[in-house]
């Protein structure tokens, strides 16, 4: 089913990003445009193996790698997904104007509470059970952590033309304290004196390792990327109304002395 899903997808994208049949050859350049596809294309390559009959059947053989397929979908497949910026595409697909863009916070609150609150469910005891074996519920699951991955990931990563509606130390907080919740996950299993699950103790610590090290990797750089974009916003304002020294250009009609 994820296979098949993912084939749909790829085919929606490539529809929506046609372009006019040139008669004039022209130049072909590696732009944005093709770096974005690139992007796309390998998150749901990543999606199509992970989540396929064999690549799922190596996933479920312990808790380590299942909790590795889990980082592996949602913090770097779904980051791939929004590089890829597929909304722009979608909406010329349906032939849809954008939208105005809106400073609301309820998305982005909404997003968090969906994805991390996901993540807990997954780790239930019974949750887990539950999805241990192959089966519609796991696919199920699977299908909808990689979509609230990728709905989380849209608040804190741009799909040009369109913008975030985070600032970006807006998006700093929001990725510390999602990054915060996996750790605090980690240290819970990777801790505790007996397993929750049906698994070896040192299979849960395994797993717990895993959440609390690869899977804060991606909210990290993303958050040192907002970061350095929010410490350098003055830079870039005085570039634009200043020449590089600081200095202010003077005013249209201003007359200057001379010497």
């Amino acid at each position: 089913m994820a296979v098949v899903l993912c084939a749909l997808v790829a085919v929606c994208y490539w529809l929506g990003g046609r372009r006019p049949v040139r008669l004039v050859d022209a130049p072909r350049r590696w732009n944005g445009r093709h770096w974005r596809a690139t992007a796309f294309f390998a998150g749901l390559g990543m999606i199509a193996i992970g989540l396929s009959g064999p690549g799922d059947a190596v996933a479920r053989a312990s808790m380590a790698t299942r909790t590795g397929q889990l980082v592996a979908l949602l913090m770097v497949a779904a980051p791939l997904l929004v590089l890829g910026a597929p909304e722009l595409r979608l909406r010329r697909l349906l032939q849809r104007s954008p939208r105005p863009l809106r400073r609301s916070l309820a998305m982005p609150i909404l997003a968090f509470l969906l994805f991390n609150g996901g993540i807990l469910i997954a780790f239930l005891p019974a949750v887990y059970r539950a999805t241990a074996g192959p089966g519609w519920p796991r696919q199920l699951g699977q299908i909808a952590m990689v979509g609230l991955a990728y709905l989380f990931w849209s608040q804190a990563i741009d799909q040009p033309p369109a913008h975030c509606r985070l600032s970006h130390i807006g998006r700093v907080v929001y990725l510390f304290l999602s990054s915060a919740q996996l750790r605090v996950l980690g240290v819970v299993l990777g801790f505790a004196s007996a397993a929750f699950y049906p698994v070896p103790l040192v299979d849960q610590q395994i797993a717990a390792g895993i959440l609390m090290v690869p899977g804060v990797l991606t909210d990290l750089v993303v958050l040192t990327v907002c970061l350095y974009l929010w410490l350098g916003q003055d830079d870039r304002r005085e570039m634009r109304h200043g020449d590089p020294g600081g200095r202010r250009r003077p005013a249209l009609g201003q007359r200057t002395a001379v010497r």
